[in-house]
């Protein structure tokens, strides 16, 4: 059997440590999984930039709105089976890692 991962949505609501739950991810990492998990489809890079500005979102993403911190969120994102990228159009569209 393989690792079972918590539920994102779980996570999202409590933030608070846990023992082996999401609670290594930083808040930038949060803010990218708040993001897409209220997305219908998979959202480019300057998609989730453009919703983490907005003022729904700026309680959690204080800091994932420029690019670098964006991309050390995802990938730590993607290095945890959360979240896959690939490469379109545009550039990468990112989307939830649907464990259903």
């Amino acid at each position: 059997m393989g690792l079972q991962r918590p539920p994102i949505k779980a996570f999202l609501l409590n933030p608070a440590p846990q023992p082996n739950t999401m609670s290594d991810l930083s808040r930038n990492a949060q803010c990218v999984l708040n993001i897409l998990q209220n997305a219908t489809n998979p959202l480019t890079t300057s998609e989730i930039l453009e919703i983490a500005r907005s003022d729904e979102h700026a309680d959690i993403c204080q800091d994932c709105a420029g690019g670098d911190t964006f991309i050390v969120a995802a990938r730590q994102l993607v290095d945890k089976g959360l979240i896959s990228k690939t490469l379109g159009k545009g550039g990468y569209r990112w989307q939830l890692v649907r464990g259903d």
